[in-house]
């Protein structure tokens, strides 16, 4: 079977899909043959004929679990979170409350809601969810605290959701990037190399490998994904 039509038939949800990563992984996706439900914050300007879109704002556990009540009106053999925040170069006393409250909502609650919405229509297609964590959670730096805070809470969710698919066929697991090389990053740090950096393109390929039949014995996996760092 060639990668082109490896997904043909199979229906997956991306959330994030208008973001630096999780556009590619819908791109890839749609490419080898994929339905795919893009779960977006903002209306698609011209939206693609094959793309199902589930637009909520999924600001509260009210609206995250009616974008999981869509997304599940038909089976899901693989689910993408590609959202995520960062916010950091600032102290535990400086952070004010609203920007500890938006990483911790975007990078945990927000997740959690999204696997208690849609984990049970992934165990019946025996599928796979793949999530983005950050390596900056495993070796936080100083400033970094909300953020790690909020990413090692999902690292923790992963590890717990793999024991409960234990046995189903199904799967979960995190990619950890560093830096991913975005235009925003490289805004932010003008004076830093970015070909060290996490590609974009290469972190939604890596994505796509954790939700293929060949990645079913990986199961609670934190894979760090460094780039030259």
């Amino acid at each position: 079977m060639s990668q082109a039509d490896t997904w043909h038939g199979r229906r997956a949800v991306v959330v994030g899909a208008q973001g630096g990563v999780g556009s590619l992984i819908t791109q890839k996706l749609r490419e080898r043959g994929a339905h795919v439900v893009a779960m977006v914050r903002k209306a698609y300007t011209d939206p693609a004929a094959d793309l199902e879109v589930v637009l909520s704002p999924l600001a509260d556990p009210p609206s995250v679990v009616e974008a999981c009540r869509q997304a599940a009106q038909g089976p899901i053999d693989a689910l993408f979170v590609a959202s995520g925040a960062y916010v950091g170069g600032t102290s535990i006393e400086a952070t004010p409350p609203d920007v500890f409250e938006h990483l911790l909502w975007t990078n945990a609650r927000l997740p959690y809601y999204l696997l208690q919405g849609l984990l049970g229509p992934l165990r019946e297609r025996r599928g796979r969810a793949v999530l983005i964590g950050a390596l900056a959670a495993e070796d936080p730096r100083a400033g970094q605290a909300a953020y790690a805070m909020s990413k090692a809470a999902l690292h923790s969710m992963v590890r717990s959701a793999a024991r409960e698919l234990q046995g189903s066929g199904a799967t979960i697991n995190a990619l950890l990037p560093s830096v991913i090389d975005s235009s925003e990053n490289r805004e932010a740090m003008p004076k830093t190399d970015p070909s060290l950096w996490v590609s974009p393109e290469r972190l939604a390929d890596l994505a796509l490998s954790l939700a293929e039949s060949s990645a079913s014995d990986l199961q609670g996996a934190l894979i760090a994904v460094r780039g030259g760092l």
